[in-house]
């Protein structure tokens, strides 16, 4: 058995065709067909059916569970290959979701410089999900994202940084300006301006008014924080946001939500369990445990 022959398997199981497995590796249906040979030898049973070449490819129960078994392996070989590769270099991926590095960027900036480490970092932005998705890949070393809950997860090392509260921001002009909590019922039949669905703003949204038992009537969903604040400043909605995520303009006031229905927005960083950080990559790791320590004194 060879990594070779695993990956031919695995992507016909997938595609169910050897003619697109055979076109996707640059090699000949028949060297496909000897790889699945060279396996079945090995493992001594069939792993694959086909009535006739006309007909459906069907993988049998054995070739089922090579296939789970096979697939693992073969990320695993790929992450181990990219973290050797990468263990020699100098630079340090991290990734910050896009509520974590609107608030921690300009501090990781400020502090990586100090220490002489900005130009061996390069950083990435994207949703929490996609981050640890590629964290989990081997495409990042560390990542620092966002979610409602503390992250529980069997095979990534994941430490609170900073905790935030959900708040809402509304126009001074509007009469919920003159509140000092603002509660479930406050928000209904209130035009919002929220972020898009499937993002932490609008998920804690939806659980808030939830306790309301009625839906947020969404005036418009705002690509960033900085837009809904914009928007707020022209009186066209109140904003549920992050508190830190954005820099409140003058006709505008950021209002807490009423202390039992407070939802928090848990800052994280997570790395990988079986990760084996560098000097420079372990430093850095460390620096951003720092940033979160610092401000707390």
């Amino acid at each position: 058995m060879n990594n070779r022959d695993l990956n031919y398997f695995c992507d016909l199981v997938e595609s169910g065709s050897y003619t697109a497995t055979a076109e996707k590796f640059q090699i000949t249906q028949p060297a496909v067909s000897a790889a699945v040979k060279r396996l079945e030898k090995e493992y001594e049973t069939p792993l694959l059916r086909q009535r006739n070449h006309r007909a459906k490819l069907v993988t049998t129960a054995a070739g089922g569970v090579l296939y789970i078994k096979a697939r693992k392996m073969i990320t695993e070989y790929d992450q181990v290959k990219l973290e050797v590769q990468h263990a020699s270099e100098g630079q340090v991926r991290l990734g910050f979701s896009n509520i974590a590095g609107g608030i921690w960027l300009p501090r990781v900036v400020e502090l990586f410089t100090k220490n002489n480490l900005l130009d061996q970092v390069t950083t990435e932005m994207a949703n929490s999900e996609k981050l640890l998705t590629e964290l989990r890949d081997g495409k990042l070393d560390a990542a620092v994202f966002s979610s409602i809950d503390p992250e529980k997860s069997a095979d990534l090392r994941v430490s609170e940084l900073e905790k935030h509260q959900l708040c809402v921001l509304v126009n001074k002009r509007n009469l919920l300006s003159r509140q000092e909590v603002i509660s479930p019922e406050d928000l209904k039949d209130v035009s919002m301006l929220v972020r898009p669905k499937h993002t932490l703003p609008r998920k804690a949204l939806d659980a808030f008014c939830r306790v309301g038992k009625f839906r947020p009537k969404i005036l418009y969903e705002p690509d960033t924080n900085q837009l809904v604040e914009k928007m707020v400043a022209l009186n066209l909605g109140v904003g549920f946001v992050i508190d830190g995520s954005v820099y409140l303009d003058e006709n505008v006031v950021k209002i807490p939500l009423q202390e039992k229905d407070r939802i928090h927005c848990y800052m994280q960083l997570a790395v990988r369990k079986s990760f084996l950080p560098n000097q420079n990559q372990q430093q850095c790791i460390e620096l951003l445990k720092r940033i979160a320590r610092t401000d707390e004194d």
